[in-house]
């Protein structure tokens, strides 16, 4: 199952589609195919925490 190379939105479309296919939870096929877009030099931006949450803990 290794995830298609490739940086447009069809590419991480796939890919997504493919890893819930084979029983990944949704929010974990979507921070893989993001992260494999990186590598392939997309600029998707890493997701930054909220910082009420860091203020609670």
């Amino acid at each position: 199952m290794p995830l298609e190379k490739g940086k447009s939105k069809a590419a991480i479309g796939r890919n997504i589609a493919e890893m819930e296919a084979t029983g990944h939870p949704k929010k974990q096929s979507i921070a893989a195919a993001l992260s494999e877009a990186r590598k392939s030099g997309a600029k998707i931006p890493v997701k930054k925490k909220s910082t009420a949450k860091r203020k609670a803990k």
